[in-house]
């Protein structure tokens, strides 16, 4: 129990060292003995550290006069040619579109029989069927490519 109290005042006094040199860290080896000290920031140093910093938000930023206004619809362009991808792993069947006829958006473009259960994969959006990337009873992965397809505006 004594060396316990020795080792109590031992960290008191190194405490006190700390708080008169304004030492962040010490550490004191003593044989087997480590006692390492840490000491927080002071509310002080915090708000200093605060007020030092610049504000994420700055109020009454306006736009460059530079920046175009075009809505986010203007700026979004379709790719020339769309991939559509298996959502699953197993054996795919497309549908029996030919290639260059259009599809509608959620037109059934093929099914993937997982374990004996077919799921659809359907069209995005609407296009024409440039080419077929597999063939009936094809095996499929996850992401692989079933189909391309050239997307047309739905307006």
């Amino acid at each position: 129990m004594e060396a316990l109290d020795t080792i109590l005042e031992q960290v008191e006094q190194l405490a006190q060292l700390m708080a008169r040199h304004n030492a962040v860290q010490l550490e004191l080896r003593e044989g087997a003995l480590r006692i390492a000290l840490t000491r927080a920031k002071s509310a002080e140093s915090i708000a200093h550290t605060e007020e030092a910093m610049p504000p994420l938000f700055v109020s009454g930023y306006a736009k460059p006069a530079s920046a175009p206004e075009a809505p986010l619809d203007d700026l979004w362009q379709p790719p020339a040619v769309l991939e559509v991808r298996s959502e699953f792993v197993g054996y795919c069947t497309p549908a029996p579109i030919a290639e260059g006829n259009a599809v509608e958006r959620g037109q059934v473009l093929a099914t993937v029989e997982v374990l004996g259960i077919p799921n659809e994969v359907v069209a995005p959006l609407p296009g024409v069927l440039e080419r077929w990337a597999v063939e009936a009873g094809q095996p499929v992965q996850y992401g692989q490519v079933i189909a391309y397809l050239r997307p047309l505006s739905e307006t």
